[in-house]
């Protein structure tokens, strides 16, 4: 690759943020982040390279908050697991079958059909008596 200069680098980096798009769901956040990104990018109008920007900005925010707060497979393991120590689980082999079902559940359950189950059954108090 030669020496590119600075217009040419930014077409370059235009045309991967647009394939990196189209990879991504039409709805997902981060698809919105790099659109955003790219729509900084590609105008010439600087009314149209704010809003991109503090769109990114927000974006941004939004990643860092739900990042910040996400719950992991090992955190959502371990306290199960310390769930069932403390309650003094009967039957060991049973206990972890429940656990390695737990386990995957969560790689294969999105978060939002997640917190709809917490919601539903232990918000609302349907299960726990």
């Amino acid at each position: 690759m030669t020496l590119l200069n600075d217009g040419e680098k930014v077409n370059i980096l235009i045309d991967l943020l647009e394939r990196h798009i189209d990879k991504l769901p039409s709805e997902n956040g981060f698809a919105n982040y790099l659109e955003s990104i790219r729509g900084f990018l590609k105008t010439k109008d600087p009314i149209l390279q704010k809003a991109a920007f503090s769109n990114s900005e927000l974006f941004i925010d939004n990643f860092s908050y739900v990042l910040n707060n996400h719950i992991t497979l090992k955190q959502s393991v371990g306290s199960l697991i310390a769930a069932f120590d403390k309650v003094g689980y009967a039957d060991s082999m049973d206990a972890a079958m429940i656990i390695i079902e737990f386990e995957e559940l969560l790689k294969q359950m999105p978060v939002e059909d997640a917190e709809n189950f917490y919601k539903e059954r232990w918000i609302t108090d349907k299960y726990r008596d």
